[in-house]
């Protein structure tokens, strides 16, 4: 009856200032992913039960939060991400982050490294460093952490088809530094389904490269509990164009097909499922939907990991999530602004109760960043932290008439979205009918469509632009001796290693790769035993490929 009332009392309220409402410059009828939007918005529109559908911080269904204290008991990681072209140069910048507060970024990685390739491949050639840094093999690894604890530094790493091989040098190297594995703590990207529909840094078949991702799942649930084997990466979703709704749905649809894939192989879900977590993007432009995004997510992320999946431990069933403020927020005109921007994007991430927060530098649209906008970057979200009170109270939006309304249809959408993908057999099927990247593809253009009519404005860009006359920004230049030096060290190290020793283990891991999926065909302890002699990423991958073959993009669908 109150909620009737109020429904009525509303329509007066527009019928008495119509003529205003009328004449006021028009909001927008529609968020970016579609779900309609009030003028105004009141109690009527929040008709859920608190119990079930909110909740209590740190309590199931979790969508406040997944630590009853919020901030205040720890305060969302400072994460960030770059490298540089060489192990020497990320191991001075990854000392010098530390050393400033925070840690080190999530390693970016340069092509070669990311298709298994090493750096003398010749499909390298002009490529090596130019995006990140060059691994070639475990000695790499000693140059990059030379001075840097592994049991006491959290180590993300941006790796998805050879993760594996990186998995295989950090604990080869945490072993050799007298480190408790069961202490180290880091993570892998290893989310390689959306490498099929948004990104393309594949190597393998569909097939063998879910095993892989399978066999490091299981590998860390029973040697490393406190690292974190699999970054879902959501947020590559909507750098290729997807809006909210997809960016949330296929990164649970992909995790939901890893989760899937490691219970058939008898894995229990509350041995590996604290290991996963999301990486997102604080990518769109509207502060409290991206906040109500992360609310519905957790709700999501609970009840199903509960309720299908059978989890008991409420670890398992909190939804963690890294947001990065993406490359496609970031503009070349007026970089300045892309401060603002990321500011913005820590905001929505910090609203949103999410655990870790990486913010892209101004300066990143043109190249590898710089270590001043590096720290610009980490002083961006000190300033958030401790100069706007947003960590004082836990969920601050909650209870917010729109922001509660926003979590509950979002909530809705995502599950439909969801729905539509298992109907037509899973992720996998999904990835391999083209439905996924058609479904990006129509987001992008809608988008698109909306800065090029002006509906949608990106200040700079479409509107409030000021042609600058200002030098072009130069930042970190890759200089072209240090590939040079990356292919001599590389064939150094075949020079002076155990090459009959490097020859078995690649052996070994052909003959496990030829044998059916199974916990004793388990490719990563043969991988650590590749690393441990110096078998190169490129040579543990082409045994690989001997054996699983390459993955071809389909031409048609």
């Amino acid at each position: 009856m109150y909620f009737e009332r109020l429904k009525t009392a509303e329509e007066e309220w527009n019928q008495r200032h119509e003529e205003e409402i009328a004449t006021a410059q028009a909001a927008p009828q529609a968020c970016e992913d579609g779900i309609p939007l009030k003028l105004l918005y009141t109690p009527a529109d929040v008709q859920t039960d608190f119990y079930e559908d909110i909740g209590f911080p740190g309590e199931f269904p979790f969508t406040r939060g997944i630590d009853a204290a919020g901030y205040r008991k720890k305060l969302w990681t400072i994460s960030h991400y770059a490298g540089f072209g060489s192990p020497r140069e990320t191991n001075v910048l990854f000392r010098r982050m530390i050393e400033h507060g925070g840690v080190p970024p999530y390693m970016a990685l340069d092509l070669p490294t990311q298709l298994g390739l090493d750096p003398d491949h010749p499909m390298a050639r002009g490529e090596v460093g130019m995006t990140g840094t060059s691994i070639a093999s475990l000695r790499d690894w000693e140059i990059i952490f030379d001075g840097i604890d592994l049991e006491d530094t959290f180590v993300g790493t941006v790796i998805n088809a050879p993760a594996a091989v990186i998995l295989a040098m950090h604990v080869v190297l945490a072993e050799k530094q007298g480190a408790n594995l069961a202490r180290i703590r880091g993570n892998l990207q290893n989310d390689i389904l959306k490498e099929f529909t948004a990104r393309g840094n594949f190597i393998f078949p569909v097939g063998p490269s879910l095993r892989l991702v399978t066999d490091t799942l299981e590998y860390c649930a029973r040697h490393l509990p406190s690292y974190w084997p699999l970054n879902v990466c959501g947020g590559h979703y909507p750098e290729a164009g997807a809006n909210r709704i997809h960016e949330v749905a296929f990164a649970f649809a992909d995790a939901f097909t890893y989760i899937e894939d490691a219970l058939k192989r008898g894995v229990d879900i509350d041995g590996f499922g604290k290991g996963i977590f999301f990486l997102m993007k604080t990518n769109h432009t509207d502060l409290l939907e991206e906040a109500a995004k992360f609310r519905a997510m957790r709700k999501i992320w609970a009840t199903r990991l509960r309720d299908r999946y059978g989890a008991k431990d409420p670890e398992t069933m909190k939804c963690k999530v890294l947001a990065h403020s993406g490359g496609s927020l970031l503009t070349r005109e007026r970089p300045e602004l892309n401060i603002a921007r990321t500011t913005l994007a820590c905001m929505a991430g910090g609203l949103g109760g999410i655990q870790l927060i990486g913010l892209r530098t101004m300066d990143e649209v043109f190249g590898i960043p710089t270590e001043k906008s590096e720290l610009i970057a980490i002083g961006t979200q000190h300033v958030v932290a401790h100069e706007t009170g947003l960590p004082d109270v836990v969920d601050p939006l909650g209870g917010s008439y729109y922001v509660e309304a926003l979590t509950a249809k979002f909530e809705t959408a995502v599950m439909e979205e969801i729905g539509r993908v298992e109907r037509m057999g899973g992720m996998v099927r999904a990835i391999e009918s083209g439905y996924v990247r058609k479904a990006i593809a129509q987001d992008s253009y809608r988008t698109h469509m909306a800065w090029e009519t002006g509906t949608k404005v990106k200040v700079g860009v479409n509107k409030y632009r000021i042609d600058e006359n200002e030098p072009p920004r130069r930042p970190y230049q890759y200089k072209p001796e240090e590939e040079r030096r990356q292919v001599e060290a590389v064939q150094q190290l075949r020079r002076e290693r155990d090459n009959a020793a490097v020859e078995k283990a690649l052996q070994r891991i052909k003959s496990t790769a030829a044998q059916p999926a199974s916990s004793e065909a388990n490719l990563v302890p043969p991988i650590i035993e590749a690393v441990r002699v110096y078998a190169t990423i490129g040579e543990i991958c082409g045994a690989l490929r001997d054996v699983f073959g390459e993955y071809a993009e389909p031409t048609t669908f």
